[in-house]
């Protein structure tokens, strides 16, 4: 079954470093699989990935990859298994490998937690002007010219290839939790009287948004989902939705998804509906002009819940193992059911639900 793209199609790298983990490569089961003189060829494949648009993913073209990576064509098709082992064709078409779209995810999430930083940054040097002004003092801090610039370096290290994994010992490292918590201590200031702060005229509020919920997900020990350009999330921004009221959907999201023994993340596209019925009590509907879920009478009405899913597995003799992800399982049961991408489609644009 083809998955869908992890990313928005247009992710680039933008100068972000690509960084290859010596040991955790040399530990992996691709690295122990490929013949010695494979091996500078994965490494070229992977540098080549990072490049591409996309960031991470290749073409699903042998006579392309080997153009990229300057290997010959009947070289890269005779070595195709090992070189291109763990990659899988996602719906736009293109490869992507879990270990490399769980980088570039880093790098959306720490590069969103840089702009909200800046941002925070820009915020309290306009509230120490304003402030100034209001107490008529002489002793306006000085003008920023922005806050300090964050190297676009990487951290070492991330989960180890074991079990029979695929991972390629990549890495872009993580440091989100730093950033909000630098971006919360604030700088040496003069000493003013408190004033407001304004907004800065830029700023983004859909990167707010998401890091808060990201960092709800992962106190609550699931894997972060979202970026900044979700356009769910940008519609929030633009609704105005709070801090609070965002929390209030998140916390109707989660009791939503332990109901149905669900153990998903929470995305945007799921929290979207919980915050249109924070907006809009009565008719809970989206902020993004979702229309109702699929009626029962639809015949893929079982596939746009986790209950749904689960009976519908039932029905075809099939169950979720004891270490089975849930996105495996329901792969799994769409592929029994037969479930096309133009049924994807067909939901998608009826009714605002991603299988």
């Amino acid at each position: 079954m083809t998955k869908s793209a992890p990313y928005p199609s247009d992710t680039r790298a933008k100068g972000w470093r690509f960084e290859l983990d010596h040991e955790r490569i040399r530990q992996s089961d691709t690295w122990a699989l490929a013949a010695p003189e494979i091996r500078p060829w994965l490494l070229m494949l992977w540098m080549t990935a990072w490049e591409q648009t996309p960031c991470g993913s290749l073409p699903d073209d042998d006579e392309l990859i080997a153009a990229r990576i300057g290997m010959p064509l009947d070289q890269f098709q005779a070595a195709k298994g090992r070189l291109l082992r763990g990659w899988w064709r996602a719906d736009d078409g293109r490869l992507y490998h879990d270990t490399m779209t769980e980088r570039v995810l880093e790098m959306i999430e720490r590069r969103d937690g840089e702009r909200l930083r800046k941002a925070q940054y820009r915020a309290k040097k306009e509230a120490e002007r304003a402030a100034a002004q209001a107490a008529g003092s002489q002793s306006v801090p000085e003008a920023s010219h922005g806050s300090p610039e964050l190297s676009h370096g990487t951290d070492a290290g991330f989960p180890g290839d074991s079990g029979g994994s695929d991972a390629t010992g990549t890495g872009t490292g993580t440091g989100l939790k730093k950033e909000i918590a630098a971006a919360a201590t604030p700088p040496p200031r003069a000493h003013v009287r408190e004033a407001a702060a304004p907004p800065p005229p830029n700023r983004d509020r859909s990167v707010d948004l998401v890091v808060l919920l990201r960092g709800w997900e992962k106190a609550r020990g699931r894997k972060p989902a979202g970026t900044s350009s979700d356009p769910r999330v940008k519609a929030w921004a633009k609704a105005g939705v709070t801090d609070a009221q965002l929390r209030e959907a998140y916390d109707l999201a989660v009791a939503d998804r332990e109901h149905a023994q669900d153990p998903g993340t929470i995305t945007p596209g799921f929290l979207d509906v919980f915050v249109a019925k924070v907006l809009n009590p009565p008719a809970g509907e989206s902020a993004v002009g979702k229309v109702k879920p699929p009626p029962a009478t639809d015949p893929l009405a079982w596939a746009t819940s986790w209950p749904g899913i689960v009976a519908k597995g039932a029905e075809l003799g099939l169950e979720q193992r004891p270490d089975e992800l849930a996105p495996h399982f329901k792969a799994r049961v769409h592929a029994a059911a037969g479930v096309t991408d133009a049924d994807r489609r067909r939901i998608l644009a009826d009714f605002g639900v991603r299988l």
